[in-house]
């Protein structure tokens, strides 16, 4: 059974309403897809949301108009225009005329005034052109900043709405596409960063299909003795696989503003007798924990389905991260992780990730497997997994 949330806009008046504001002002890319549904461009749009109306958007006057959500209420303001040395200024201004004309004071007025990590917009090759200063401006018109109000919004990123956790699914298709090419391109002699271009090409060409205006993969891919370096961090560079190495890809995907985060391990052939147990562990681990996802359960105990299976078999202290977390609006969404003492329960409409992975550089080799899991009212659904594939 698929789970059943309350729809995004019941989300947010009623965190609106238990914390008494009439208004929340966003910027950042993830928290205005959430809010909206409206993935930016350049980064540098702005939204208030209502407590008792429609969402008010304000983008730059150069931001292309061809995605935004139709019916959303919308201003331009003159970012862009080299006549106006101030754009941010002028935003600032409207924004507080805005929340004027509607009688709303700046006590009730929230807003998260961090720079904690954001999603990227559609253009970020970039420097989001967010200026110094400018959340201290915006506090002019916004009075409630404080720790309670930010954790109450990041709180709204756990749990996601049908129309939400569809983006997300198709995310995953999209990574599946790259994660073939992946599989495809697993021949001695190949660069492992050869791998990784056919990756995100094959990700990038999805752009124009199935309503697809935005898809980037990022492709890290590790091979034999780099893959053992997987626990630390995951990169491409210049080794050529050989015949019996692991080899994994650590990819980020995303498509029209929604993210998947997926890894894969698969060998070169046969895999060498001192990893193929390293592979095995980490498959076994891995769908032990997918297995236990369910309302109810605690993030601690989701970790020990996969931490125990490695523990059993002597390699305990080769499994040196989390075994999850939350996903979907960024890479990392807010929320608790999946990891040991963690007593956070899940609750459906949750999207975690789940990745176990045993990296011994003595034997010259590491595995991970990742995928993507929509707690249900029942159990759960993998969102990422294709048939046929190494993992399957």
């Amino acid at each position: 059974m698929a789970a059943t949330s309350p729809s995004r806009a019941e989300q947010v008046r009623s965190f609106l309403k238990q914390n008494g504001l009439q208004a929340w002002i966003a910027w950042r890319p993830d928290e205005l897809l959430m809010l909206s549904g409206y993935f930016p461009y350049w980064g540098a749009s702005l939204l208030i949301y209502f407590a008792d109306a429609e969402p008010l958007l304000f983008v730059p006057q150069i931001e292309p108009r061809d995605y935004i959500p139709s019916g959303l209420r919308m201003q331009e303001f003159p970012w862009g225009d080299l006549k106006c040395s101030d754009p941010y200024s002028v935003l600032v201004s409207t924004v507080g005329n805005e929340l004027v004309k509607v009688g709303i004071k700046r006590e009730q007025v929230g807003m998260n005034p961090s720079a904690a990590r954001i999603a990227l917009p559609i253009q970020a090759a970039e420097q989001i052109p967010i200026p110094e200063g400018f959340a201290a401006k915006l506090s002019q018109v916004a009075a409630q900043t404080d720790a309670r109000y930010q954790t109450g919004f990041a709180d709204l990123y756990l749990r996601k709405t049908p129309p939400e956790i569809d983006a997300i699914r198709w995310a995953n298709r999209v990574a599946n596409v790259g994660l073939q090419a992946f599989f495809e391109n697993l021949h001695p002699g190949v660069a492992e960063t050869e791998v990784a271009a056919a990756v995100e090409s094959a990700i990038y060409r999805q752009i124009g299909h199935d309503g697809i205006f935005h898809s980037r993969g990022w492709a890290m891919v590790q091979s034999g003795p780099n893959s053992a370096d997987a626990g630390r961090f995951n990169r491409s560079t210049g080794r050529r696989l050989e015949n019996g190495d692991l080899v994994l890809i650590e990819l980020a995907t995303c498509v029209n503003g929604y993210w998947s985060d997926l890894t894969r391990t698969a060998p070169v052939g046969s895999p060498k007798p001192e990893v193929e147990p390293i592979l095995t562990v980490a498959i076994d681990a891995q769908r032990a924990a997918v297995d236990g996802v369910r309302p109810g359960i605690s993030a601690h105990d989701v970790d020990a389905l996969a931490r125990d299976r490695i523990a059993a078999q002597g390699l305990s202290s080769y499994f040196t991260h989390h075994t999850g977390h939350h996903v979907g609006f960024r890479y990392h969404d807010p929320g608790f992780l999946i990891l040991p003492g963690e007593s956070s329960k899940l609750e459906a409409g949750m999207v975690i990730t789940i990745e176990p992975g045993v990296y011994v550089p003595e034997r010259g080799g590491g595995a991970r497997v990742e995928d993507n899991v929509l707690v249900t009212e029942s159990g759960h659904e993998v969102l990422s997994r294709i048939a046929g594939s190494a993992e399957a």
